[in-house]
C-alpha cells in the first residue's frame, strides 16, 4: 500500500461504523454491487456506439452512483456527524477486500455485446432483488426498495429492448449475443453468494429473502426468455454453481479487474486528497 493510500484509509476508518455485522454486510453488498456497475457504465462514456446509447449509459453509470450513495446513507444512520464525508468514505476510503460486491460487476466491459448482455443479467437480478426488499422489516430499507425500483424499471426496459433485438436480428447479431450471454451467465451466479452473517439478516427480516434464494425467483422470469430466444443450453442448470475466478465477491475476495483497474482509478482522488470535501 502506498502512503498516499495508507492515510486515506487512516482518515476513511475515523468515519465509517462498525462493518462485519450482517446488516451493513448486506447494506454493502447493495451499495457496492450499483456503485462498481455504475463505474464499469461509465466507461462507455464518449465511445458507446451510438449518442442514444451513450446518453443512455451515462444515465445507467449516474444512477448506480445514486443508488450506491443512498445505501451508504442508510448504513450510515441519521445521527452521523458529517453524512457527506461518511458516504465518500464508505464508497472511496474502504481497501478493495472491504467492497463487497460480487466479481461480474467489476469485470471489464469487453465489448458493447457483453456489456449489453451483463446489463440485461444485471436488471433482471437487481429487479428482484429490490421487490424482495419491499419487504424488509426496516422500514428506510423497504422505502428506498420502493424509489430504487421504480427508477430501476427504465433501465430493464432498455436491457429488455437490446436482449430482444439481438436476439431476434440476424444471424450474426444472434451468435455474437449467445457468446456475451455465454460468458455472463456463469459469472452472474456470483451474484447470490451469501454476505457473512447473512442467516441472521434473513432471519430478523431485514432481507426477506437471502442471496442464494434469490436465484430460483430471477431465474424464473429469465430461463423462459432465454428458451424462447434460441439460448436454451444457456440457462443454468439447478445445481450449477459459480466458477471458482468468480466467486468470493460477497466475502470481498476480489480479481485484478478490481484491485489493479476499478478501485486504483475510481479512488484515485480521494487517497490523493482524504481531507477534501466535496
Amino acid at each position: 500500500m502506498t502512503a498516499a493510500s495508507a492515510s486515506a484509509a487512516s482518515a476513511a476508518s475515523a468515519l465509517l461504523p462498525p462493518l462485519d455485522d450482517p446488516r451493513a454486510q448486506v447494506l454493502l453488498a447493495l451499495a457496492d454491487d450499483a456503485l462498481i456497475t455504475g463505474h464499469r457504465a461509465s466507461h462507455w462514456t464518449g465511445v458507446a456506439p451510438s449518442l442514444e446509447e451513450d446518453l443512455a449509459f451515462s444515465t445507467i453509470a449516474q444512477d448506480g452512483v445514486n443508488h450506491a450513495d443512498l445505501w451508504y446513507q442508510v448504513l450510515l444512520g441519521p445521527d452521523v456527524d458529517d453524512l457527506r464525508a461518511g458516504v465518500d468514505a464508505l464508497g472511496l476510503g474502504r481497501l478493495p477486500e472491504q467492497y463487497r460486491h460480487a466479481i461480474v460487476c467489476e469485470r471489464p466491459p469487453r465489448d458493447f455485446a457483453y456489456t449489453l448482455a451483463r446489463h440485461w443479467v444485471l436488471t433482471r437480478f437487481d429487479a428482484v432483488r429490490l421487490e424482495v426488499l419491499t419487504g424488509s422489516s426496516d422500514a428506510e430499507v423497504a422505502a428506498i426498495a420502493v424509489k430504487l425500483g421504480h427508477e430501476l424499471r427504465y433501465h430493464r426496459e432498455h436491457a429488455d429492448h437490446w436482449f430482444h433485438k439481438l436476439s431476434g436480428g440476424g444471424e450474426d447479431a444472434h451468435e455474437r449475443f449467445r457468446a456475451a450471454l455465454a460468458a455472463v451467465l456463469p459469472a452472474s451466479l456470483g451474484l447470490y453468494e451469501p454476505v457473512a452473517g447473512e442467516d441472521r439478516a434473513v432471519a430478523n427480516g431485514l432481507l426477506p429473502v437471502g442471496h442464494p434464494d434469490l436465484r430460483a425467483l430471477v431465474e424464473a422470469g429469465t430461463a423462459p426468455l432465454l428458451r424462447a430466444a434460441g439460448y436454451d443450453e444457456l440457462v443454468p442448470e439447478p445445481s450449477a454453481t459459480v466458477p471458482g475466478a468468480d466467486a468470493g465477491g460477497r466475502l470481498g475476495r476480489h480479481t485484478d479487474d478490481f484491485t489493479v483497474d476499478v478501485w486504483p482509478e475510481m479512488t484515485e482522488l480521494y487517497r490523493a486528497h482524504p481531507e477534501a470535501r466535496w
